[in-house]
């Protein structure tokens, strides 16, 4: 059995997190590219269940929060220290976990892990899968309201599909053509499908003890139709076309974790390694696709992630967040760090010619906003699929009878905690 260790009580991890030269990726733990064994898994992390629990109600990190979540003492980064143990006055290799693990900025969930390796997982898949509902509903409100002036609202909005504000606000023939589109989401049954997912988490957490068949069904059901939507849909940038994909999308990963998880819990590893095995690589390509197309521009020093990482939007897109967008832009996945230094310094360069500067206005920074957190967000749902891949394969390795036996017990005080790689 592999004993967990708790992460704050593992120094060379966070020192590596915090140098840099360990990166978190889903919920794994790898050594940066460009390191000698850049990519190989350290650490599986895993959360004890009141952590998840807790954290599945934490408000999101605001699209132009980055700078206060890190700075700010008190808010977001206090509430995730203190559930997980940590004295936020602490400093050095002891900073706050929300720092050193990039989690300033993830659109994809409030959980540091969300949908990988977790004791309590459904509890938070339900409450994803209850946001985006309640977002899809929201939107809609706001539609039939009108939508307020997104400079009274950018230190608010984030996360599920609120990102459709800034893409939308200044037309009104856009957000009648959004709204026919909610009305169009919901005839397409993906609200229903989710809905139904969300009804089998709810009864798995009410009676644990039933045998998982039917949420088991459900969740295939679930995941082959989604992801069939997810998959059909051209990429383009309209926001109609972009709700409808992250919909589809957010409800295809939390069927396939849920799936997943159900089936290694209950000791069927291989047949979780196969349903994630076919899942990850389909996920992972049509991120790549929506990166490729959202990151085009007619300006070639701009077409790269790192154009995110200019002082243009420095007070506005994490550090963190490029480096995740990076991952699904196969311009910038594989470069060096001076390679990719170079490609910020360029789009720097290129957003101060006078050719480009007057195209630079608020519609194309609010578009470009947009984009970072619907890119963000497709990236790390890629990455904690694929990073509940691995773990399946670590159960299968160790010829373990449920997942249960290699995860932090329900006893266990909440926080993260790290499993071997082997």
């Amino acid at each position: 059995m592999l004993i967990p260790t708790n992460l704050i009580a593992d120094s060379g991890i966070v020192q590596g997190l915090a140098s840099g030269e360990l990166v978190r990726y889903g919920s794994v733990i790898r050594h940066a590219a460009g390191t000698v064994q850049g990519g190989q898994i350290v650490r599986h992390l895993a959360e004890a269940p009141g952590l998840t629990s807790q954290l599945a109600g934490l408000p999101f990190a605001p699209i132009t929060g980055a700078a206060n979540f890190v700075v700010n003492g008190v808010g977001h980064a206090v509430t995730f220290n203190k559930l997980v143990g940590i004295d936020h006055q602490l400093t050095g290799l002891q900073q706050t976990a929300s720092s050193i693990l990039g989690v300033s900025q993830i659109a994809a969930g409030a959980s540091v892990l969300g949908l990988g390796v977790s004791v309590a997982g459904f509890a938070y898949m339900g409450s994803k899968l209850n946001q985006v509902q309640k977002s899809v509903a929201n939107l809609q409100k706001s539609m039939d309201a009108g939508f307020q002036r997104v400079e009274d609202r950018l230190d608010k909005i984030s996360g599920q599909l609120n990102y459709l504000y800034l893409l939308v606000e200044d037309s009104r023939e856009q957000q009648k053509r959004l709204s026919q589109a909610i009305t169009e989401l919901h005839k397409a049954f993906l609200i229903q499908k989710i809905a139904k997912l969300q009804a089998e988490l709810e009864s798995l957490k009410r009676f644990p003890d039933d045998s998982p068949k039917d949420a088991i069904n459900t969740a295939t059901e679930v995941r082959l139709f989604l992801g069939n939507q997810a998959l059909q849909t051209p990429c383009e940038l309209e926001p109609n076309t972009l709700m409808l994909v992250d919909v589809a999308t957010q409800g295809w990963v939390a069927a396939t974790a849920t799936e997943a998880q159900l089936l290694l819990r209950h000791g069927y590893i291989t047949d979780a390694r196969e349903v994630l095995a076919e899942t990850v690589p389909q996920l992972q390509e049509n991120a790549q696709h929506w990166g490729e197309k959202l990151l085009e521009s007619d300006r070639d020093e701009l077409n790269t992630a790192y154009r995110f990482a200019t002082p243009y939007f420095q007070d506005h897109i994490s550090k963190e967040r490029v480096q995740r967008i990076a991952r699904i832009s196969q311009r910038d996945r594989d470069l060096s760090p001076e390679k990719a230094w170079q490609k910020q310094q360029d789009a720097e360069v290129e957003m101060q010619m006078s050719r480009t500067k007057p195209h630079l206005d608020k519609h194309w920074q609010y578009q470009q906003l947009a984009l970072a957190e619907y890119l963000d967000t497709l990236s790390e749902l890629a990455a904690r699929l694929d990073s509940l891949l691995a773990f399946a394969k670590l159960c299968e390795r160790q010829g373990v009878k449920s997942s249960q036996e290699l995860l932090p017990g329900n006893d266990w005080e909440s926080g993260l905690y790290l499993l071997p790689a082997e």
